[in-house]
Order: C-alpha cells, then structure tokens, then sequence
C-alpha cells in the first residue's frame, strides 16, 4: 500500500477517531471517516496488549494491509483499523471479508460520529457460530 494513501500522523488520526464512525467485529473495530480528499487513506492499530513484542505487531499489520489492499474501493474516506484478539492467526483472507462487512456496515450506520457496537449478522445473512440475530 502506497503511504500516500496511510494515515501516519498523530492529528490525522485524532481527526479520524472524534468525526469517525466506529462498527466492531469478532476480530477488527473499525473506524471510518470522510476525508474530503477522493481517495482513501489507511491507519492500522494493534496494541501492545494484543501483541507484546514489536515483529508480532508488525506482522499483524502487514496482514491488515494486506486485508485492505484486497477490501478495495475509494469513496474519499480516513479508516482506522484495530486489531483485536482474533486477527493474529486469522487468514487474510478472513481478515479481508470482515473488513468488507465492517465498511458495508460503517456505510449504513449514517452520520459520522454515531457508535454502533456489535459483531452481529447483517440483515439478510445468517449469524456466525457462536452469534445471535
């Protein structure tokens, strides 16, 4: 992924995290907001917490990237991607459809600012193990 096309930036993800709309996911939240630019920009967080040593939480970013690089798409947004438990041994590709599924979500959740939580199946799809309607 080109870094022009990263958010890398202190103030760049604050702006993204105060106007972003955030949807969660079994193994990604992510955090989406426009950017007025035409393009869309990337910022990936996995923690500390998540993965004590630094190659862990590279590698875990690698595979983000590479999840972001196969979701696609350009609307002109800022998204901020955090790992969660579950997307250090996830497949990529995984790691790629629950992007998509979050952005599609982040797109119905309507005005930025607005926190939806959950995990859950959208309208139409069946849950996953361990899910409920």
């Amino acid at each position: 992924m080109d870094r022009s096309r990263r958010l890398r930036k202190g103030p760049e993800f604050d702006t993204a995290y105060q106007k972003g709309t955030a949807v969660r996911g079994p193994l990604l939240v992510v955090r989406v907001s426009p950017n007025g630019l035409g393009r869309d920009r990337w910022g990936f967080a996995v923690g500390r917490r998540l993965a004590p040593l630094a190659h862990d939480r590279n590698r875990v970013r690698r595979r983000l990237r590479e999840a972001a690089r196969q979701a696609g798409g350009e609307q002109g947004r800022d998204i901020i991607v955090v790992a969660r438990e579950g997307a250090l041994t996830a497949p990529v590709a995984e790691l790629a459809e629950e992007l998509r599924r979050l952005l599609r979500r982040a797109a119905k959740a309507g005005a930025p600012g607005e926190r939806r939580s959950g995990g859950g199946a959208e309208a139409g799809e069946e849950p996953r193990e361990g899910e409920c309607r």
